[in-house]
């Protein structure tokens, strides 16, 4: 599964302080320690910045670039910081977060055949798909749509939009199934996710999170933002491999439980 990680985001209040003083150092660091826990991507978003979005999701793609081998998942509501993000990363691994069925769609989809870039994609169409049927209808209407625009499956990342189990009990029965819909008809399609709103509003998110893993990668999840840094992540990654058959005689797992008792 491709690991991208979560903590370059500005929502984040330590990650926004960082951002806001400038602190290199603080932001190295997070690189360096999702780059070290095994993210292939890092997810950069700077909108809480406001004026400074722009200039901030330069100089963190700067950092990324000198500090680690990760690519770089450029996630903006805004088509002009997208643009000038991609030319500061060109040569860098992208994937582009995130277009809707409706909004900007052809912005996106544009500097993803410029770039070469993948593309998260969500099935929103001015609502939000809340069945398990609604999710699964705006999905393939999305993957059709991005196909007729050029962009090939595999460059496909196809959100199916985790929502809180606080607030709606069938949410992750929900995400599961249409991680399923989409193994089964569309397996060149990445799945995506930002895992950890499944627990958002409960205690112990840990728990949950790591049950939900365990079942969405053993449905075909390709790929989610999450915390790599997270022991409680790395435990619940480990754990979920061995259960979703990725883990030959659950050598990774038993050298991830040694190398925790050293």
């Amino acid at each position: 599964m491709i690991l991208i990680g979560e903590k370059l985001n500005s929502s984040i209040p330590k990650t926004m302080e960082a951002f806001s003083a400038h602190d290199e150092a603080a932001v190295i660091g997070l690189i360096q320690a999702q780059a070290d826990a095994g993210a292939e991507y890092l997810d950069v978003n700077t909108a809480i910045c406001g004026g400074e979005e722009l200039a901030a999701m330069l100089w963190v793609i700067s950092l990324i670039r000198e500090h680690s081998s990760c690519g770089i998942m450029i996630d903006t509501a805004d088509p002009a910081v997208m643009g000038q993000a991609v030319q500061a990363a060109a040569g860098t691994p992208l994937i582009l977060n995130s277009a809707t069925l409706t909004d900007r769609f052809d912005e996106v989809t544009a500097l993803a055949h410029s770039s070469g870039a993948a593309v998260v994609g969500l099935p929103i169409d001015g609502e939000m798909p809340h069945t398990l049927e609604e999710k699964c209808e705006k999905l393939v209407a999305l993957v059709e749509k991005l196909r007729k625009a050029g962009i090939p499956d595999e460059r496909i990342y196809a959100d199916v939009l985790i929502e809180t189990l606080a607030t709606d009990g069938g949410s992750a029965r929900n995400a599961v199934g249409a991680i399923v819909f989409m193994a089964q008809n569309y397996p060149d399609v990445r799945t995506t996710c930002g895992l950890s709103n499944i627990s958002f509003g409960l205690p112990r998110r840990a728990l949950i999170n790591s049950a939900f893993l365990s079942v969405a990668m053993i449905a075909g999840l390709s790929s989610a933002i999450l915390d790599p840094v997270s022991p409680a992540m790395q435990d619940a990654l480990a754990a979920a491999k061995v259960v979703a058959g990725q883990d030959d005689y659950c050598m990774d797992y038993i050298t991830h439980i040694r190398g925790g008792e050293l």
